[in-house]
């Protein structure tokens, strides 16, 4: 009876160290898709600010 009981807590601990493993995967999974889609849309956003600061340049060089 007390080896059963032990058996059942340590099959117990594994599965919730299992559930934990797999939780812990599908974040890092959801961080490296956040991360690639950020790196996707950086360079338009350099982009972005380029055309802003020529923008900027060339309305102060009108106006004087």
């Amino acid at each position: 009876m007390l080896q059963d009981d032990r058996e059942n807590l340590e099959l117990q601990r594994l599965l919730n160290e299992t559930r934990k493993l797999v939780a812990e995967r599908q974040k890092l999974l959801a961080e490296a898709k956040k991360l690639k889609r950020e790196t996707s849309f950086y360079p338009l956003a350099v982009l972005a600010g380029v055309v802003t600061a020529i923008t900027a340049v060339i309305g102060v060089f009108f106006k004087v």
